[in-house]
């Protein structure tokens, strides 16, 4: 049986990932690499240099979430529900950034009309314009994971119901003949579309919704283990990477034993094992998530830079985090629920115009072979 109940943990877990990405760029990215913030917290710095692992956290909930959002449901209901959950703060946050980086980013930062408009559909890195801002690359991981992942499976589902543990097995197939032979061609067309340098976090969602709709099993716990070192395996050239990058050091024991505890905390998720911290109250902070790793980066470094120059860097940051909490908050709890509702309407009535459209036309095709 299929639980449905509300796993308010997850909104907690959202909220303090996206908060590690906020620290990680405001202490240590910005003026770590490409002079994007004038301050310099080398004091504190190294405390939150691995904050940037937050985002593999974020893809491991959207592998579980996405997979209880869409147990009986269809193609249909499903677009509607990702396009009304990501696209109307997604547009006001890329108009906010548009703004503040026109009016007060320059010299340092720059935004086009054309860039603007095209980063409002999501889809401009196919088109090879640059983000707005730069966090919106995991909103592109995250499409091709829905659309290319998520949809075949749904295809697949409308031709004949298959269990989901067998895309899990077909994604870690994928995900493993990449590792070992990545110059192989059709491997790299495959991972365009498949994402299998990422892969391993969402199909581990996928196991750990697994777990939790069916309980823990060996096969399970066989998968997890793969997937864990799979993890390692990119999370570890990353760490190479940005040690080039930052000209600074970073371990693999500690990025390693963070991705660990990402991989604990959701199997405690995932069997039941923090209901004592199942409040409510924390959806509001998962409603801040989204629309704070949105509007953090660019903005807040616009914000430190014209301040830092006037009062204490420290001060600056805590206001300037304020100011993106403050924010965050108007939009899921006034903005936000207004117009995705909004859209969910037009939207759904759109599609039952289609289906009603196509109901009369195969109608029509009977009447005219049968007649």
């Amino acid at each position: 049986m299929v639980k449905s109940k509300r796993i308010y943990q997850i909104d907690l877990f959202r909220f303090i990932a996206a908060l590690s990405v906020v620290f990680y760029h405001y202490f240590f990215r910005g003026y770590a690499a490409d002079e994007m913030s004038d301050l310099n917290f080398e004091d504190v710095g190294g405390l939150f240099k691995y904050g940037y692992l937050g985002v593999d956290l974020f893809f491991i909930i959207s592998g579980f979430v996405i997979t209880l959002s869409i147990n009986k449901r269809s193609i249909s209901k499903f677009i509607i529900s990702r396009i009304t959950r990501l696209y109307p703060i997604y547009w006001m946050c890329v108009s906010l950034t548009f703004l503040v980086v026109i009016l007060f980013g320059s010299p340092r930062y720059h935004a086009q009309l054309v860039q603007y408009i095209l980063n409002l559909t999501m889809f401009h890195n196919y088109l090879g314009i640059e983000s707005i801002d730069g966090v919106y690359w995991t909103l592109f991981v995250e499409m091709k994971f829905y659309i290319f992942v998520i949809g075949s499976y749904l295809i697949i589902n409308k031709i004949k119901r298959i269990d989901l543990d067998y895309l899990v097995y077909f994604w870690t197939s994928l995900s493993l003949l990449f590792l070992f032979m990545n110059n192989i061609y059709i491997l790299k067309v495959i991972n365009f579309f498949f994402i299998l340098n990422w892969s391993s976090y969402f199909i581990a969602g996928i196991v750990f919704y697994q777990i939790y709709n069916r309980g823990i099993s060996l096969q399970y716990f066989f998968l997890l283990m793969i997937l864990f070192l799979l993890s390692l395996h990119y999370a570890f050239l990353k760490i190479e990477f940005y040690e080039m990058q930052y000209n600074a050091p970073f371990s693999k024991l500690i990025g390693g034993g963070i991705i660990f505890i990402f991989y604990l905390i959701m199997l405690l998720v995932a069997t039941n094992k923090l209901k004592s911290i199942n409040s409510p109250k924390l959806i509001s902070l998962g409603m801040l998530t989204y629309p704070l790793y949105l509007i953090h980066q660019i903005i807040g470094f616009i914000i430190l830079n014209n301040l830092g120059i006037y009062f204490n860097k420290y001060v600056v940051v805590a206001a300037t985090l304020i100011v993106m909490l403050v924010v965050s908050y108007l939009l899921s709890k006034y903005y936000e629920p207004y117009f995705s509702n909004y859209l969910k309407i037009k939207l759904e009535k759109f599609s039952a115009k289609y289906k009603n459209k196509k109901i009369k036309k195969i109608k029509n095709l009977n009447n005219f072979f049968f007649i």
